[in-house]
C-alpha cells in the first residue's frame, strides 16, 4: 500500500508547494497582466508535472493505473491548493469569488488531463508503454519457439 499510494502523495505535495510558491510571487506583482503570466507559468510547471509523471510511469505501468494515481494526486493537490494555498499566501480561498474559486478547479482539470493525455500520446507514438512492451514480449515469445507441424 505504501509502495502505491506515498509517491501519489508526493506529488500531490509538489502540486501543492509549486502553487503556494506562485500564489507568493503573484502576491508580490503590481500588474494584474504580469500575475496572470505567472499563473499561467505555475499552471504550466504543473502540467509538466503531470506531463514527466506520465512519461515515467506509462513505460512501466497499465495506462489505467497512471491515470487513477495521477487523477488521486491531481486531485489532493487541487483541494489543497485550493483550500490550503490561498491562507498560505494570507488570503481568504473565496476571497475572488465562487466564480474564481471553481475556475480554479476547472483549470486544475483541465492541466491534469492535457499534461497526462499528452504524456501517454507521447509513449503511445514511440512505443514505449506498458502495453506496446507487453505486445513486443509477447511476439517475441512467439518468434522463440518454433511452428509446430
Amino acid at each position: 500500500m505504501k509502495e502505491r499510494w506515498l509517491p501519489v502523495g508526493v506529488i500531490a505535495g509538489v502540486l501543492f508547494v509549486i502553487n503556494v510558491i506562485a500564489r507568493w510571487v503573484a502576491k508580490g506583482i503590481d500588474d494584474p497582466d504580469t500575475e496572470a503570466t505567472a499563473g499561467f507559468i505555475a499552471l504550466g510547471v504543473v502540467g509538466l508535472v503531470f506531463f514527466a509523471m506520465a512519461l515515467y510511469w506509462g513505460r512501466t505501468r497499465p495506462w489505467s493505473r497512471v491515470a487513477a494515481d495521477l487523477g488521486f494526486a491531481a486531485l489532493a493537490g487541487c483541494l489543497l491548493s485550493i483550500f490550503l494555498g490561498p491562507l498560505a499566501a494570507g488570503e481568504s480561498p473565496f476571497v475572488h469569488g465562487a466564480g474564481a474559486f471553481f475556475q480554479q478547479v476547472w483549470f486544475y482539470g483541465a492541466v491534469f488531463a492535457a499534461g497526462t493525455g499528452l504524456g501517454m500520446a507521447a509513449l503511445m507514438a514511440f512505443a514505449a508503454d506498458y502495453r506496446a512492451k507487453q505486445l513486443k514480449a509477447y511476439s517475441d515469445r512467439a518468434k522463440a519457439h518454433p511452428r509446430r507441424v
